[in-house]
């Protein structure tokens, strides 16, 4: 090839790279829960495993008429198990309960906080399961009632971040303690914790009706606070869900757009109908799946499933599950699949 289309020829060849398409995540979808409410699915419920068992409990919905119709929000208090292909019932929640924060401790489940029907609670309990049948009992309550916040763990390390600061426990006791402020108020962060560090990612400051794209660091040493690397593609995880996968990195799932939201947050009562009343892929919830190995930030890819808000994630085996969520504002998906994280 000559010099003079040569220039040209590499314009064209980097052109074509950049225009392919983006790799899409196989999903494969599970049953759906076998409840007339549930059906209608559920945001921000209790998502976790206990071995090779998915268990869903809480979460909320709109199962009588729709937001945009002024429906009443319901939140649940049941039980979910999946295993073997099928559901069932294991019991109820002490509350009924959504938006609280799930940890998996050796074979049990940890629910901490949440809205207890409008109410935000302190309340921690912890689950475990014996032939199909879940057994809840009380642990030691948060110093404060918490709700919408981020979680992480690292080994025995339980880590709670909201509005109030980062509170911590040991998965022996349970005793939780304020460990520091956070930079600026946040509800519903992403939070992850590695190597010594605690991660914090925007969530939306209720005072300056933002939804930033930066991130912040905490040293656990010496509880001071560093930048972190921004969120990919400059948007926000309001809404997104994280989970530690078995090799360490986090995997973050779902999420509002930055731009659509921060212009909902400063709605008059005259634009509620108008914004409750746009299809699903007019709020551009997010699809695209990230993770984050402690120095960077990656694509998984994507899939139409992904663009959620508040659904529950977790780790089943080798495979992501993910359940409920928004589809858009007021309306739930009823859908739980499963992907690989490769």
């Amino acid at each position: 090839m000559s010099s003079k289309y040569s220039g040209w020829a590499a314009v064209v060849l980097m052109a074509a790279a950049c225009s392919q398409p983006m790799k899409q995540i196989q999903t494969t979808q599970l049953p759906p829960i076998p409840d007339v409410a549930y059906a209608k699915g559920v945001s921000a419920p209790f998502c976790g495993a206990i071995g090779e068992t998915l268990v869903v409990a809480g979460g909320a919905n709109f199962p009588d008429k729709p937001l945009l119709e002024g429906g009443a929000k319901r939140v649940y208090a049941d039980i979910w198990a999946f295993t073997e292909d099928s559901w069932t019932h294991a019991g109820v929640l002490p509350d009924s309960v959504a938006y609280g924060a799930t940890f998996q401790v050796s074979d049990t489940l940890v629910f901490a906080g949440g809205n207890v029907c409008g109410t935000t609670t302190d309340k921690v309990y912890k689950l475990s399961l014996a032939g199909g049948k879940a057994s809840v009992t009380s642990l030691p309550s948060l110093p404060l009632p918490m709700e919408q916040c981020g979680w992480t763990q690292c080994g025995e390390n339980l880590f709670l971040v909201g509005q109030e600061g980062v509170f911590t426990s040991k998965a022996g006791d349970f005793v939780w303690k304020k460990l520091t402020d956070i930079p600026e108020p946040l509800v519903q962060p992403v939070a992850y914790a590695t190597e010594g560090k605690l991660y914090l990612w925007g969530g939306f400051n209720p005072q300056t009706l933002l939804a930033p794209d930066t991130g912040h660091c905490l040293d656990l040493n010496t509880l001071e606070w560093g930048s972190a690397p921004a969120i990919p593609d400059g948007g926000t995880l309001v809404g997104a869900t994280g989970t530690t996968l078995p090799d360490g990195r986090l995997l973050v799932l779902g999420g509002v757009n930055r731009a659509v939201f921060e212009r909902a947050l400063r709605n008059t009562p005259d634009d509620r109908i108008p914004y409750l009343s746009q299809d699903p892929s007019w709020y551009k919830f997010r699809s695209e799946v990230f993770v984050f190995d402690g120095s960077a930030w990656n694509s998984l890819g994507e899939s139409v499933s992904a663009a959620l808000a508040g659904p529950g994630v977790t780790v089943l085996g080798r495979e992501i599950v993910v359940t409920g969520g928004e589809l858009k504002p007021g309306v739930r998906s009823p859908k739980t699949f499963l992907f690989k994280a490769e």
